[in-house]
């Protein structure tokens, strides 16, 4: 059962286009990842879920519900917003308190659940702090915290990521995959950073310019961005790179182009253009190997999500 159903939406602002005929639907119980460039229609797609704007055409579902000023519905969702939306004269225990009582002012036993959310983001300690003194970091678990208040169906998360050190994105994505998994809370999050949510997210959508460019399962997503020509780099001693790429251009159909640039006087770095990066890794561990050429670094300049939005719409 699908538990946000969008059908040709469309919402302009003056001559902006923020999303145009799109189209998403995100079934109950899944964590869904809806990644896209900065500028894209994510958040405009949000505020259209959550209910905070309505599409000038389309429709939208919520619960089976048109979600705009139904407090029905925005009560059983948790929303966090990427906009810095907390009070900074308040500590995060107020803060948590205030967007609790917004997202859902009949809740009853608030108190206990403002313990329990706060102590899940790991914000005990700092429960006291002003929000003025809090790190972004901070301030995006203090959101989060005030998300979880209510026990939401639905969490819809607007780049919830974003300013969070190692460990505090291990403890958050920790915990919404234990929402998931134990409470059956179905999960929308945003990011513009596609790597960001592959471990995460059982089902992505792409947006880019307002509209759907592919979804699918992060496998799936995966594939698409070894569809399109890739720009790999690698370092090698000047005599050991010759060895290697001598024997990369013999293989038909492998190599587009490729640049040399010298780094020192024994030590070159090669930028090549394949569209086969599978078979460029494994013909380029084969000769390193048979030629006795160790490579000193390896890297791809290619897998990003700018790269295969780039790739899927022209």
């Amino acid at each position: 059962m699908s538990i946000i159903k969008i059908d040709e939406a469309s919402k302009q602002y003056g001559e902006v286009v923020a999303i145009s005929r799109f189209n998403m639907s995100v079934k109950g119980g899944s964590i869904t990842g809806f990644v896209g460039p900065n500028g894209a229609g994510k958040t405009t797609t949000i505020r259209v879920i959550t209910g905070l704007t309505k599409p000038d055409s389309g429709s939208v579902s919520v619960f089976g519900e048109d979600p705009f000023d139904n407090v029905g519905i925005k009560e059983r969702i948790g929303y966090v917003s990427e906009h810095d939306d907390l009070y900074p004269w308040a500590t995060v225990r107020e803060s948590v308190k205030i967007l609790a009582r917004i997202s859902s002012p009949r809740r009853p036993g608030l108190d206990e659940s403002i313990d329990r959310a706060v102590k899940e983001v790991g914000m005990v300690k700092f429960a006291d702090r002003k929000v003025s003194a809090l790190s972004k970091g901070m301030k995006q678990r203090t959101k989060i915290a005030a998300a979880l208040t209510h026990e939401p169906s639905l969490l819809v998360l607007d780049e919830p990521l974003s300013g969070l050190d190692p460990l505090g994105r291990r403890r958050i994505m920790d915990l919404l995959r234990r929402l998931n998994r134990d409470d059956k809370v179905t999960i929308l999050i945003s990011s513009h950073v596609l790597e960001e949510l592959e471990h995460l997210a059982n089902r992505i959508t792409l947006i880019h310019r307002g509209q759907t460019v592919a979804e699918g399962d992060p496998d799936k997503i995966r594939k698409l961005l070894y569809q399109y020509p890739h720009e790999i780099q690698f370092k090698t001693q000047a005599e050991d790179m010759k060895r290697i790429t001598s024997g990369l251009v013999e293989i038909e159909g492998l190599i587009k182009s490729l640049t040399f640039v010298e780094l020192t006087d024994e030590l070159l770095e090669c930028r090549v253009v394949t569209p086969q990066p599978d078979q460029f890794y494994d013909e380029l561990v084969r000769l390193a190997v048979e030629r006795k050429a160790p490579i000193i670094h390896l890297d791809s300049l290619s897998e990003n999500v700018e790269s295969l939005f780039e790739f899927l719409v022209s």
